[in-house]
């Protein structure tokens, strides 16, 4: 790490920010979603200051009820940074179930899993950033007194950034006053999410390539479906194979991060082929003001044209439970599966790195979003603390982003694509993971 003093910025939009700073004095700017508040905890914690910038106006998030499995990188750090070990953030679904058209189970096997929601890990990282109080977390952490600064700086866009001789320039909007400025930074991290602005400007090579495929999501609360539908999930995740699709369904945490039985949510991920040149993907990615989206149309821009088809093809493929669940989802969204190459993660000299979903997203099959979200931020504080080189984390970062990608592209491809697609991916995700693992002597077997 670099002895003298840095000014460190991690971008975001909406998105998510994190920093890294090798000094306890410095201050740092981060970018807030969960992968931003992340860095920031653990950054903070370390004693650097933090601010994050954040495009999002509020600090009140609406409907971000979105599933999510917190799985072992995202445990280790709650494990380490959360202070509000008191409060449950999950629900423990004890196994995994595959059910025939006629709900007979063709294939049952325990496997717990802690399911959580964008909601709960968004306002249990806040509480633990900057002391937000929300009805999520009434009671907010004590914190150490040697603990760095934290700031959440709300309406700031980044429109820009450069590097000069020096330093990492940063042209950053106002959202409320539309003015700008210009920060400079020793070391930046880029955290802006899967949609990232930042790889588009430094790596205008790497397109997004859709997959031939989309996400319905929504939620239901568990006491609006009849007793049989709840039987029939029984606090397992579940999923049904269709004709070129599948559907998951898990149970989360509800209103205020509820685990009382009732008012927990069914959360589900219904997949279904659909051609990127059909009329049927325009009208479903085009939303209630008439602008086409092209990555997510987010909850409640759905027309309900477009929702009442899909009630009626729900009800004619999918079984009853599953089917119920469709019919009585009142904010849906829909998300275009898509692809992006891993290309590099560090930039500038070591001035930018990109971390979490701005580095690569996954297809949504294998949940590790957030879990590479933990990931990343774990190993930024092994940096900072001296324990690790530059050149080891993003060597560490790209082993877990590749294998990863790849696994996710042959979940997709077993599912929506067919025995050829999924053996060729099978074939290109071994070979990686044989390949890291003869280089490294490790394996990221899970993601």
């Amino acid at each position: 790490m670099p002895e003298s003093k840095m000014h460190v910025v991690i971008v975001g939009s909406r998105r998510q920010s994190c920093s890294n700073v090798p000094r306890a004095d410095v201050p740092i700017q981060v970018g807030g979603s969960l992968a931003g508040l992340m860095h920031g905890i653990a950054v903070k914690r370390l004693g650097h200051d933090v601010t994050i910038l954040e495009q999002h106006q509020s600090s009140t998030r609406e409907g971000q009820a979105a599933g999510i499995v917190t799985m072992e990188h995202s445990q280790k750090f709650l494990d380490h940074h959360d202070l509000l070990k008191d409060q449950p953030y999950a629900v423990n679904c004890s196994s995994v179930q595959i059910l025939d058209k006629n709900l007979k189970i063709k294939l049952e096997f325990q496997r717990p899993m802690l399911m959580s929601s964008w909601n709960v890990l968004y306002y249990r990282l806040r509480a633990n950033f900057d002391g937000l109080a929300s009805s999520y977390c009434t009671q907010t952490p004590a914190e150490p007194s040697h603990i760095g600064r934290a700031v959440y700086d709300q309406g700031k866009r980044v429109n820009n950034l450069y590097a000069d001789e020096q330093k990492v320039q940063i042209e950053v909007e106002d959202l409320v006053s539309r003015s700008t400025s210009t920060i400079s930074a020793d070391q930046v991290i880029v955290a802006d999410g899967s949609a990232s602005q930042m790889r588009h400007l430094l790596q205008p090579q790497l397109k997004h390539s859709y997959a031939g495929y989309v996400a319905w999501r929504g939620t239901v609360m568990e006491s609006s479906v009849s007793d049989e539908t709840r039987s029939t999930f029984q606090n397992k995740t579940t999923l049904h194979a269709t004709s070129g699709g599948y559907i998951v369904l898990y149970t989360i945490p509800g209103e205020n991060g509820s685990l009382e039985p009732g008012k927990r949510l069914l959360n589900y991920v219904w997949y279904t082929n659909m051609a990127a040149d059909s009329a049927e993907f325009q009208q479903a990615m085009t939303d209630t003001a008439g602008r086409q989206h092209h990555h997510t149309l987010p909850i409640g821009k759905m027309r309900s044209q477009v929702w009442e088809t899909q009630r009626k093809v729900a009800h004619e493929v999918l079984p009853q439970p599953f089917a119920e669940l469709v019919d009585r989802t009142t904010q849906p969204f829909i998300s275009a599966i898509s692809d992006i190459e891993v290309s590099q993660a560090v930039f500038f000299g070591g001035k930018l790195l990109f971390v979490g979903d701005a580095l690569v997203p996954f297809r949504p099959h294998v949940a590790c979003s957030t879990n590479q979200a933990a990931l990343n931020a774990l190993l930024v504080e092994q940096w900072l603390a001296g324990k690790m080189t530059l050149a080891s984390w993003e060597r560490q970062v790209l082993d877990y982003a590749n294998a990863t990608r790849l696994r996710s592209v042959t979940w997709g491809c077993w599912y929506q694509v067919g025995y050829l697609s999924f053996f060729a991916s099978k074939v290109r995700h071994l070979a990686t993971l044989c390949g890291q693992t003869l280089r490294n002597g490790y394996i990221y077997l899970m993601g």
